[in-house]
């Protein structure tokens, strides 16, 4: 069985007539019994041999907007989608490559803990401002805290465990003071993030 990876995506253009044909296929697939991602590419046309290879069956979506949103003179959506293992935005951009011309674009976050994968393509921090995570059990209270900067995430770690850390000390050197002055028992540990901001998909944007 496969790890599952969690990511959140926005997709966003100048363009609403584009994007808005967009949206009602994702929906449509979101909709759908079985694999959003396999569905969705069927309703852009593709056959099953173009298909084969490039959709895991496993991949499906949680979670879809149902209308527009506007800021300014951009258009978004977001979804959030459950892939096998890593994030396998490839089907995404083979159909906003070849079906809308490049002019609808995506965001996104990802994590898989197992791999201990955390991606935030958001590079801007339009969509995703958030750059750390804490992922911890305190007290035998499980925690998960996003931070937007280094010293925000340094200083609620600061006052949650009640050590002597500041933002100059490495996350490897955080996280050993931690350990230093806890005592995991009953479950309790303790794992620091960041979230990179591009993840190699081997020739995944490359797709034919």
């Amino acid at each position: 069985m496969a790890n599952y990876c969690s990511n959140s995506i926005v997709f966003y253009s100048k363009d609403r007539s584009k994007l808005a044909r967009f949206l009602r296929k994702v929906y449509a697939a979101f909709d759908s019994m079985g694999s959003g991602f396999y569905n969705l590419l069927v309703l852009h046309g593709y056959t099953n041999r173009q298909i084969a290879g490039l959709a895991d069956k496993r991949d499906c979506f949680t979670y879809c907007d149902t209308k527009l949103s506007l800021d300014k003179d951009t258009y978004s959506f977001k979804v959030d989608v459950e892939t096998a293992w890593e994030p396998h935005m490839a089907v995404f951009y083979k159909i906003l490559r070849e079906k809308y011309d490049n002019l609808i674009h995506l965001v996104y976050m990802a994590e898989e803990c197992g791999s201990q994968l955390y991606i935030n393509s958001d590079k801007d921090g339009k969509y995703f401002s958030e750059r750390y995570m804490v992922d911890c059990c305190h007290n035998s209270e499980y925690l998960k805290e996003y931070f937007n900067s280094y010293p925000e995430a340094v200083a609620w770690i600061r006052d949650e465990y009640s050590v002597d850390i500041n933002e100059y000390d490495s996350m490897k050197a955080i996280e050993l003071k931690v350990e230093e002055a806890s005592y995991f028992d009953n479950g309790d540990f303790f794992n620091f993030h960041r979230f990179e901001p591009e993840y190699v998909y081997d020739n995944e944007r490359s797709v034919a």
